[in-house]
């Protein structure tokens, strides 16, 4: 097969054809035994090649084609249903669109979001996401895919933050992506969608410029190149890597989020910023099932009437917090919660209990779930509920970015990146890092010619991506048992995210060990081209592992707890040197390169941000109370 592929390949790599709407075929032919027959490798030409098919991806490539340039989406799940855009339900923040659009007003809203995510936000670039969010117009292009907003009496849309009305950024409007899915499939708005189909590598030209990448269809085996003048990568979040705790996954995005898209940009050298964290919320409700949020405690809790959340000896929270800051953002809360489980007052799955008879003043999603199950099928909730943390995105992107989302290779465009992703922007990110994303790649798809590709870059990654079912490995394992090694590792049950220096250093050698030692052993027990789940899971567990790496490596540079960030050794938050942002790279030997650098902050100064964002709560703020009976006992000693 290697020498037949290579010979396929020759001439093929350079052409320049314009778009075609049937891609165009040739033959490979197969040395396997059953087979013996042509492949087809399928080639497909576009303006602007779309790297994922959830919101950050749809809402990019129905802004090429709107601009008159073609656009191809490639997913690897089922289009509409894959990551975390497969949810039936998303939340946006829209008000932006009714808001004023002055650099004042935009200034205050970014103040308050950089608080939110304990000061990692990426100012300037969050500045272009917010003016791109009033351009837009995502409720009046949520109309047209059938997300209708609810409205109030007076026929203005619901929820514009009427909770905190100075800051002009809508929480919990209602989006539905399987419905912008639909929308993209209609009448060319997208110019090819192409799903279950994986792309394992970019393509870069002699000049390093991007373009295009290299898939596998996932239902035939059948290998797809793509050329484009730019690229959009939309890949979502590499949440997958936090593993498993008492109830379920630890993650509520979805088993796609293996951080594809993250993994390829740093094996071409692109650096990453702030791997180290994650967005997180308390999501899990025992029994496993009966609500799913993206609510959080801190928010919930301040809209109720009387205590809401209690430790394991319901404690509760009002309680907790005495003496401390009154403003949780998302990293407090979540240094809360495991600071309870690292000093012993959580629940039997590592949570807290919350009362369900305590309803915020604003109608929260799980009132409407309560009711549903319990008309449906008959279950009603007990009075105390425990729930159990979960992260929901990563906050992880490049390092470098330009104000149209352009990454440091020429041409490769990032949509999606969370530089809120602490404080749960992501939605924000998709839709208008999809937006502004597109805008440069039309306009980067309009000046150049489809850049040349080496026929041997195109042919060493076949060979990659096809010998996983050719190889028969020496003491095989299986790729699933791969993935679950580095969830384990990098993200253990017990304890998730509280980690030392010592198990940080620890978990890096494990990984490390997978790398050189497990990664060789991956084989798929079937080695049939068709409908192979074990193939698909080769390609991302080493792409969850690269995410894992980049992560700890930045987790070794931080030495306080932030965000979702929690060192047992450096317990709190550190605002006189931890208003940066931690940098990791592979340079050209594979080897791992770190620096922790300084933060965008050109429109609130770090010293003003530093006076914003509350230190007070540690991971040790909420140690065990003495018992009141152990004077006594000592005495009686």
């Amino acid at each position: 097969m290697a020498k037949s592929r290579r010979d396929f390949l020759q001439g093929t790599a350079s052409r320049g054809d314009s778009f075609r709407a049937e891609p165009k075929t040739e033959a490979v032919c197969s040395k396997k035994a059953d087979v013996e027959k042509k492949k087809q490798v399928q080639f497909h030409h576009c303006d602007v090649l779309v790297i994922g098919g959830g919101i950050a991806g749809m809402e990019a490539a129905l802004r090429v084609v709107d601009q008159g340039k073609t656009a191809i989406i490639v997913d690897k799940g089922v289009f509409g249903h894959s990551g975390t855009s497969g949810m039936n339900w998303g939340h946006t923040y829209q008000s932006m669109e009714f808001a004023p659009d002055d650099d004042a007003t935009i200034a205050n809203t970014i103040a308050v979001m950089d608080m939110v995510c304990e000061g990692l936000l990426n100012q300037p670039y969050f500045y272009h996401l917010l003016k791109a969010h009033k351009e837009e117009k995502i409720i009046a292009n949520g109309l047209k895919y059938g997300s209708i907003p609810l409205y109030n009496e007076d026929g203005t849309v619901l929820s514009h933050n009427e909770v905190n009305p100075q800051f002009p950024v809508t929480h919990d409007q209602g989006f539905w992506p399987r419905m912008m899915a639909q929308w993209c499939q209609r009448n060319s708005n997208v110019t090819e969608i192409i799903d279950q189909t994986y792309v394992v590598d970019i393509l870069l030209s002699s000049k390093g410029r991007a373009a295009g990448a290299v898939a596998i269809d996932l239902v035939h085996g059948t290998p797809h190149i793509f050329r484009s003048k730019a690229t959009i990568m939309a890949t979502g979040s590499y949440c997958w890597i936090t593993g498993w705790n008492g109830m379920g996954a630890e993650s509520m995005a979805g088993k796609e989020n293996t951080g594809d898209g993250i993994a390829m940009l740093l094996r071409h050298g692109v650096p990453m910023a702030d791997m180290e964290q994650f967005c997180g919320d308390a999501s899990q409700w025992t029994p496993a099932g009966v609500r799913q949020t993206m609510g959080n405690f801190n928010f919930d809790g301040s809209q109720t009437p009387k205590d809401m959340i209690f430790d394991a000896n319901m404690v509760p929270w009002s309680k907790l917090l005495e003496g401390h800051s009154p403003l949780v953002n998302m990293g407090a809360s979540m240094r809360i919660f495991y600071g309870l489980r690292l000093n012993g007052r959580t629940t039997e799955n590592g949570g807290c209990y919350i009362d369900k008879a305590c309803a915020p003043v604003a109608p929260r999603y799980f009132r409407r779930v309560e009711e549903r199950q319990k008309e449906l099928l008959g279950y009603e909730l007990p009075q105390y509920v425990e729930v159990v943390p979960e992260t929901w995105d990563s906050a992880g992107c490049p390092r470098q970015l330009s104000e149209t989302s352009e990454t440091m290779i020429p041409g490769m465009f990032f949509a999606g990146a969370a530089p809120g992703g602490v404080g749960g922007m992501t939605q924000v990110a998709a839709q208008s890092g999809g937006w502004i994303a597109a805008n440069g790649a039309v306009k980067t798809a309009s000046r150049i010619e489809m850049p040349d590709v080496l026929d041997e870059e195109i042919q060493a990654i076949i060979e990659k991506a096809y010998g996983y079912l050719e190889k028969k490995p020496v003491n095989p394992i299986r790729a699933s048992q791969v993935m679950h090694k580095i969830q384990q590792t990098y993200w253990d049950r017990t304890y998730g995210p509280l980690k030392d220096e010592a198990k940080i250093l620890a978990i890096i050698k494990e990984l490390n060990r997978i790398k050189e030692e497990d990664l060789p052993r991956m084989w798929t027990a079937d080695d049939s081209y068709r409908m192979n789940c074990e193939w698909r899971d080769c390609f991302e567990a080493e792409n969850m592992l690269y995410c894992a790496l980049g992560a700890s490596y930045a987790g070794l540079m931080r030495k306080e707890s932030r965000g979702f960030h929690m060192r047992t050794d450096y317990p709190d938050p550190d605002n006189q040197t931890g208003l940066r942002n931690t940098v990791v790279k592979l340079n050209e030997n594979g080897e791992w390169e770190t620096e922790f650098a300084p933060k965008f902050d050109q429109l609130i100064p770090s010293a003003v941000l530093a006076q914003m964002v509350p230190t007070d709560i540690g991971l040790n703020s909420f140690a065990p109370e003495p018992k009141k009976n152990a004077g006594k006992e000592k005495e009686t000693e």
